[in-house]
């Protein structure tokens, strides 16, 4: 006597009844598998807390000798020359709380080209047909590989972020300077630093369906926070009160506003930075989302 096996309809290739948590797995076990996505989350993690050591390091000496020897104010040495650290600081321009995001860069730049690629790869090999065929509604991908990429990022950026401030506090102590998770805005800034690379590689996954392309979307990447900066800010010699405040709107400089703790004058406010972040994202997002739900794959 034999016994004849049929698969739950639910289950088939095409069916409704495949649950976003069995979804959210394949794509996490996609995400994971590749050698090389391993190797480069280690290095990311490396890059980002020796970049941030460094600048603690150039800071922390530069900060010395501000307090020592002034900004050229009395005869060196003499108590006219020094400075408070307070003054210190604002003579640099600098915030000792945003010390752990000190190496932030690499990570956006790294976690962003990733996210481009979680999706690009699949249009570029096919495989996204296998994929949309098993999950027909197609949104369900989409926000699967988003959540995986938010957790990852902001894990491994606020991972960094402690082990900066870590390796940075003996650093500044050798100069007399001591920081501290209790010091005002170091918390604050962990935490945002890690909505903030989040963000980013949901922007990055956005244009890696738009465009269908590694390369494009990387480009496209780098464009919108690293040379769109330079670009508006060639814009404030523009006459007029609009492009003297344009850079400020540029999702690079309205998301790192929002990791500071401070008003600034003829600056938008943290609150401010951080919903036009929001809004950069979404801009990229929905345009994406419609374009995965009505395209020809």
């Amino acid at each position: 006597m034999s016994t004849t096996t049929i698969s739950s309809p639910s289950r088939a290739a095409g069916g409704t009844g495949l649950s976003f948590a069995g979804i959210l797995r394949s794509e996490w076990i996609k995400f994971r598998s590749l050698r090389s996505t391993q190797l480069l989350l280690l290095f990311t993690f490396l890059a980002v807390v020796g970049v941030g050591a460094m600048t603690a390091w150039v800071q922390a000496l530069s900060l010395d000798g501000i307090m020592q020897h002034g900004m050229g104010m009395g005869a060196p040495g003499s108590p006219e020359s020094k400075m408070t650290l307070d003054q210190a600081t604002a003579a640099m321009g600098v915030n000792l709380y945003g010390i752990p995001n000190a190496g932030l860069q690499i990570g956006i730049l790294i976690l962003g080209s990733l996210a481009v690629l979680f999706i690009s790869s699949e249009f570029g090999t096919g495989m996204i047909r296998s994929t949309l065929t098993a999950v027909p509604k197609r949104l369900p991908v989409f926000f699967a590989k988003a959540a995986v990429l938010v957790v990852v990022s902001y894990v491994l950026t606020l991972v960094a972020a402690v082990a900066t401030t870590v390796v940075a506090m003996p650093i500044f102590s050798a100069y007399g300077i001591e920081i501290s998770f209790g010091l005002d805005g170091i918390v604050y800034s962990i935490l945002m630093g890690g909505l903030y690379v989040a963000g980013v590689a949901l922007i990055g996954l956005s244009l890696g369906t738009l465009l269908r392309s590694s390369a494009g979307g990387i480009i496209v990447l780098v464009v919108v926070f690293f040379l769109l900066d330079f670009g508006t800010q060639l814009m404030s010699f523009i006459p007029g009160e609009f492009w003297k405040y344009v850079n400020q709107y540029v999702p690079s400089v309205a998301g790192g506003r929002m990791l500071e703790i401070n008003d600034k004058v003829a600056f938008i406010s943290p609150g401010a930075g951080a919903l036009i972040f929001v809004g950069w994202i979404l801009l990229f997002m929905i345009p994406a989302l419609i374009a995965l739900k009505t395209r020809d794959v």
